[in-house]
């Protein structure tokens, strides 16, 4: 982990590593331009409004507004900064003229200026890329300003700086505010039993903004009926709404989200389900891709080069996943303003939710403990983690690691028991992964549980292959 001198805020909670990055990035001995990214609701405001303040920096968020209101609007965060009654009132006349206020006010101490939500800067200010591109190769070169342009539209924010812009060749850094893995996740609902945070991260998912309203005083069941199952609670209908920001025609997207959630991930299957031509469905897939909404993936005896024909298509969110599983139905049917929310969990989502549901978080959960590779009973440091499935999908290994030295790690997941005929089916199905992945010497076989109970067979698995509870996932 990278040494600073700025400790992170008690209220900003992991994000260790983004915080290092800012902090150096901001000690740096020149200027700096720095690209923050991530969904809507991964925290993004959260981190950057707290390295603003650490730093003594100004932060603003823009707005859908027009050019005159946004420069309005930052000379007012800038002048509230530098405590500038003037400001408060009058604005810069130009974008020039706020960056020359800065640098001069700076002084050539450090100083960070965060622009948050930059696309609808660009929006109301199509110059403004320009602008700063000549900003930073003359007016900024002789000082020691952090700019950070922030925003959730990943897909524009990654053209920012693409070979034909005027930002190309330009920055400096790059944070990727990514949702949190199921261990993080657990930090808002640290009280509750290992298998209630795993429920509660395959429901909320790992958007810091929807794990913040959960409430550890209160069950997993009052928590979903208020805030997921309930037509007021804020996540009933967020699933059918995250787009519509970013895209005037949203419906093919939402209709590829529900078609992958039902089951269909292949790109053939995917567009049949949706009702149109595969050459048109390419181009939303694509940006949901870009938007790390939905994720590709293959074998991972494939990589670096994955055959398009084994690679499938899965929902990164497990709130989507859960939303399209469940509360699609009960709001299509109307059912949430005809019955009491927890109602609607105890009939519809309860008993079955661990099964159609939570299982496969929770093999995602152990690819991500695997990966993490801090249990000392992991054989190695992999380099790859991933899954396996056969040619014709008849076969497939839950967890799969590789050290890239012939180390191989073959795991099986299940919610419930695991038993004899679990390990004799994990041994077939890893001398399979091995001879597809070619030059493994050595096989290390694990069972994955979620089952509270701690039968005596696990004793007698535990001779012939690694044994991990759900308690071991969050040791």
């Amino acid at each position: 982990m990278l040494r600073t001198t700025l400790p992170k805020p008690h209220d900003l909670l992991a994000r260790d590593r983004e915080w290092s990055r800012l902090v150096e990035s901001y000690e740096a001995p020149g200027p700096s331009l720095v690209l923050v990214m991530g969904r809507r609701r991964s925290g993004k405001s959260w981190l950057l409004t707290r390295i603003a303040r650490a730093t003594g920096g100004a932060y603003f968020q823009a707005r859908r507004q027009t050019e005159r209101e946004v420069l309005h609007g930052l000379s007012r965060a800038i002048g509230e900064r530098f405590d500038d009654a003037a400001l408060r009132t009058v604005s810069f006349p130009t974008w020039d003229a706020c960056l020359e206020y800065v640098v001069a006010k700076a002084a050539g101490e450090p100083f960070t200026l965060v622009l948050d939500e930059f696309p609808y800067l660009v929006e109301a200010a199509p110059a403004l890329p320009s602008i700063l591109q000549a900003w930073w190769d003359h007016g900024l070169k002789d000082t020691r300003i952090q700019l950070v342009l922030s925003g959730s539209h990943v897909s524009v924010m990654k053209r920012l700086v693409a070979e034909d812009q005027p930002l190309y060749g330009r920055r400096t850094g790059r944070i990727d505010v990514r949702p949190f893995d199921y261990k993080d996740a657990a930090l808002f609902v640290p009280s509750w039993t290992a298998r209630d945070r795993l429920r509660a991260w395959a429901i909320f998912g790992g958007l810091p903004g929807h794990l913040a309203l959960l409430d550890p005083g209160r069950s997993l069941r009052d928590n979903v009926a208020a805030h997921v199952l309930d037509d007021s609670g804020r996540l009933f209908d967020e699933a059918v709404r995250g787009f519509d920001s970013f895209l005037s025609d949203a419906a093919v997207h939402y209709s590829i989200v529900e078609a992958i959630a039902s089951g269909e991930q292949t790109w053939t299957r995917i567009a049949a389900r949706v009702g149109k031509q595969t050459s048109a469905v390419q181009r939303p897939l694509d940006w949901l891709l870009d938007m790390e909404v939905v994720e590709r993936v293959a074998p991972v005896t494939e990589y670096p080069r994955p055959s398009p024909k084994r690679q499938v298509y899965r929902l990164s969110d497990p709130y989507l996943a859960f939303w399209y599983r469940f509360v699609a139905d009960i709001k299509g049917r109307g059912l949430s303003a005809l019955t009491d929310s927890g109602a609607l969990w105890d009939r519809l989502v309860e008993p079955r939710l661990d099964e159609r549901h939570v299982a496969h978080a929770f093999e995602e959960a152990c690819r991500q403990f695997t990966a993490r590779s801090q249990h000392p009973d992991l054989p190695f440091r992999p380099i790859q983690v991933g899954s396996w499935w056969n040619r014709d999908s008849s076969e497939q290994v839950d967890v799969v690691a590789l050290d890239g030295e012939g180390g191989l790690l073959a795991g099986e997941c299940k919610w419930g028991a695991v038993d004899r005929h679990d390990l004799e089916r994990l041994e077939r199905r890893a001398k399979a992964v091995a001879a597809d992945a070619g030059g493994i010497h050595s096989t290390t076989l694990a069972l994955f549980t979620a089952d509270e109970a701690t039968p005596v067979s696990h004793r007698e698995l535990g001779r012939k292959a690694l044994v991990f509870s759900i308690d071991d996932l969050y040791a």
